[in-house]
C-alpha cells in the first residue's frame, strides 16, 4: 500500500470518527424508541424530552413498535382522554396517537400511517370545527414517514439531535420543573390570540373533507367502527366563532361530518362548556373532566355528550 494511500485512509477514518460516535450515541439514547434496543435512557426522560419537543414523531414510532387495533387520533386535546380507563370500560386497550397542534389533515394522514402497521377495529377522530378548516394546513406526516423509512436521515435530524442532549441531561441531572404559567394570561391569550388565529380566517376544507368520506368508506368496507368525536370547548372560547360569523359554518360542519360517520358532540352547551373549572385552558377539560367524558363516551346511554 503506497504512501497516499495510506494517507487518505488515516484522514477518512478521522473524518468517519466523529460520525460514528453520533451513530453509536443516537442508538444508545434512542430519544424517540426509532431503533427501540437500548434501555439506557428511561421512557420518562423520553416523555419529557421527545414526547414534548416532537410528539407526533415519538407516537408514531412508539405505535409502529407497539401497534393496537384500538387507536385515537387527534391533538393535544385527545391526548388527556384517559387510556387507562377506556381500558376498563371496553377492555381494549387504545393506543392515543396525538400530535400536538396537530391539523385535520394531519389527523387524516395519522389514520392511514396507522393502518399501515395495525388491522385496525376502532377508532376515535378528534375532530373539533377549528380544525375544519382550509387555511389550517400542515404536513408533518410525511416528514415523520420520511424518518422512519430512513434511519440515516434519523440519526442526523435536528430534532433527534436536540432531543439526545435534553435525555441526556434529564437523566444525569434530574428533569427540571417548569415555572407555572400565569393561568389567568394564558386563559385570556386563549380566547383572544389563539381564537383570533383559528377563527379570523376561515373556508370550507373541500378537499379535507373529501379526504374524510374516503377516510369513512374505507373503515365501512374494511369494518372498522369509526367515531368522530367533538371535545368540549369553554363557552368563552366557542363565543369566539360567533364574534367572527362562523354560527352557521359550525352548524354545517357538524352537519356535513355526520354524514361520515358517528359523530359525538361534547362542544355545545351543556355543564361542561359552561364550567370554567372544568378546564384548564379553554381548549383543554382537566383530567378529572376528561376522565367523565370516556365514562360517558363508552357508556351505554349518553348522558353529557349527543349523538348527530
Amino acid at each position: 500500500m503506497n504512501t497516499d494511500v495510506k494517507i487518505l485512509l488515516k484522514k477518512g477514518l478521522i473524518f468517519m470518527l466523529p460520525v460514528l460516535a453520533w451513530i453509536t450515541i443516537v442508538v444508545i439514547v434512542d430519544p424517540f424508541n426509532y431503533f427501540n434496543i437500548s434501555q439506557k435512557i428511561s421512557e420518562k426522560v423520553k416523555l419529557e424530552s421527545a414526547q414534548k419537543l416532537n410528539s407526533l414523531l415519538y407516537n408514531v414510532v412508539n405505535f409502529k413498535n407497539t401497534p393496537s387495533p384500538h387507536i385515537i387520533i387527534g391533538d393535544s386535546r385527545i391526548r388527556k382522554l384517559p387510556a387507562d380507563r377506556i381500558k376498563e370500560l371496553s377492555g381494549d386497550d387504545y393506543y392515543t396517537l396525538h400530535a400536538n397542534a396537530a391539523k385535520l389533515n394531519e389527523i387524516i394522514d395519522l389514520f392511514w400511517l396507522a393502518d399501515e402497521y395495525s388491522e385496525l377495529e376502532n377508532v376515535i377522530l378528534g375532530v373539533n370545527f377549528n380544525l375544519y378548516n382550509e387555511y389550517a394546513y400542515s404536513d408533518r406526516v410525511t416528514d415523520a414517514k420520511e424518518l422512519i423509512k430512513n434511519p440515516f436521515i434519523y440519526i442526523f435530524n435536528w430534532d433527534v439531535l436536540e432531543t439526545v442532549y435534553l435525555a441526556v441531561k434529564n437523566e444525569f441531572f434530574g428533569i427540571k420543573k417548569k415555572e407555572k404559567r400565569d393561568g389567568k394570561l394564558f386563559w385570556e391569550y386563549t380566547i383572544n390570540t389563539v381564537a383570533s388565529n383559528h377563527y379570523s380566517k376561515w373556508k370550507k376544507p373541500e378537499t379535507t373533507l373529501k379526504r374524510l368520506k374516503e377516510l369513512s368508506d374505507y373503515c365501512k368496507q374494511q369494518n372498522i367502527n369509526l367515531t368522530l368525536l367533538i371535545v368540549p370547548h369553554h363557552k368563552e372560547f366557542h363565543d369566539q366563532l360567533i364574534k367572527y360569523d362562523l354560527s352557521k359554518a359550525e352548524i354545517n360542519f357538524k352537519n356535513e361530518i355526520k354524514e361520515i360517520g358517528k359523530v359525538i358532540d361534547y362542544d355545545f352547551p351543556n355543564r361542561i362548556t359552561n364550567c370554567k373549572d372544568c378546564f384548564g385552558d379553554p381548549l383543554h377539560t382537566t383530567d378529572s373532566v376528561s376522565k367523565v367524558i370516556i365514562e360517558d363516551l363508552f357508556s351505554d346511554t349518553l348522558s353529557i355528550g349527543r349523538a348527530l
